[in-house]
């Protein structure tokens, strides 16, 4: 049986701005969940580095037939992939353990709905609702972290901070409504032929300011009536240089592909000088997979026997199954020769 009834929410449910206390994580969820969901090449490595620290799922067939007996809502795999992606989005992933006799079920529980209260025990809040649990009745999974001795963190948390990620949405949208705004580049405005008040000026400059500063105004025009013998000229101050904007843009991607560590080949972005064969990206999967995800998948799979000792009180050393990496035809040949 089940404690409670909302194990899964749309993330939208969860309210920004909820009260926090001195157990706070030390970031913005919300902050997190939109950088996954507004950028691409962020998104990609996250949903790259998860499918490959999963692979082919756990390798030890006791420790799967023993989940799957204990598994609700979930299949054993399905159930993986969901810790590991919170994981790698939050830095923290939790499971319910609900005892039902000499039974146990488990229960994937969305990490961005968790809270710790005023007494450090945590609590699972989705819109107005509030549910808190015993120690016994979750099992949290956790990154390391420098920022806090409860919560974990994510490791891609510089983009953050330094906001790698939201320059490049800044970016994206300066130029969709540059366009958007008839593509006008930023100007200065002469009014010959008339004077204006000082009323009238204090007007004009509220009004540009109000409706022409920030991005969602970029390169916005403006049409206004004239009096009688009054001539207006508008002098362009710049060109706009489509290369800066790109060149900046291309540095962020490469900044974010680099902080996860993923290959540029693997996130869909050739550089320049590669040589785009088979056998390099082959290559550059297998640095990947032994000195990214190895490490991480030992972390995991330690995090994992330790909850199978609490839990099930069985002595377990999870591995877990590694994508199997052939070599193409022309590698093959290439390795026979050196015999």
């Amino acid at each position: 049986m089940q404690v409670h009834i909302f194990k899964s929410k749309d993330s939208k449910s969860r309210k920004k701005g909820q009260q926090q206390t001195e157990y706070a994580r030390p970031f913005s969820v919300d902050e997190l969940i939109e950088a996954y969901y507004t950028n691409s090449w962020h998104a990609a490595c996250i949903n790259l580095k998860t499918i490959c620290i999963l692979g082919d799922g756990i390798e030890d067939s006791q420790v799967i037939e023993r989940l799957k007996t204990s598994v609700r809502e979930d299949s054993v795999f399905t159930l993986l992939q969901k810790t590991i992606l919170d994981l790698r989005i939050f830095g923290d992933a939790f499971w319910e353990i609900v005892r039902v006799g000499s039974e146990v079920e488990i229960y994937h529980i969305p990490s961005w709905t968790m809270e710790l209260d005023e007494s450090g025990a945590f609590i699972q809040v989705v819109d107005d609702k509030k549910q808190k649990f015993q120690e016994d009745e979750l099992w949290h999974f956790r990154e390391p972290s420098l920022l806090s001795h409860v919560w974990g963190s994510p490791d891609y948390l510089p983009l953050i901070h330094d906001a790698t990620i939201s320059t490049i949405s800044t970016i994206k949208k300066y130029n969709n409504n540059f366009f958007k705004n008839n593509a006008i580049p930023d100007g200065i405005l002469f009014i010959q032929g008339g004077d204006i008040s000082p009323a009238t000026e204090i007007g004009l400059r509220n009004f540009f300011y109000a409706k022409f500063r920030g991005v969602e105004n970029a390169a916005k025009f403006c049409l206004a009536p004239l009096p009688e013998g009054v001539k207006v000229q508008l002098e362009k101050l710049q060109d706009h240089s489509d290369g800066k904007f790109l060149e900046l843009k291309d540095s962020l991607v490469a900044e974010i592909i680099s902080c996860h560590g993923v290959p540029p080949r693997l996130a869909s972005l050739m550089m320049p000088g590669s040589l785009g064969g088979g056998g390099e990206a082959t290559g550059e999967l297998k640095i990947f997979l032994n000195t990214r995800i190895k490490p991480l998948q030992n972390v995991f799979g330690g995090q994992l026997d330790k909850f199978f000792k609490a839990v099930y009180d069985m002595d377990t050393d999870i591995t877990f199954a590694p994508f199997d990496i052939m070599p193409n035809a022309a590698e093959a040949a290439l390795n026979m020769l050196k015999l």
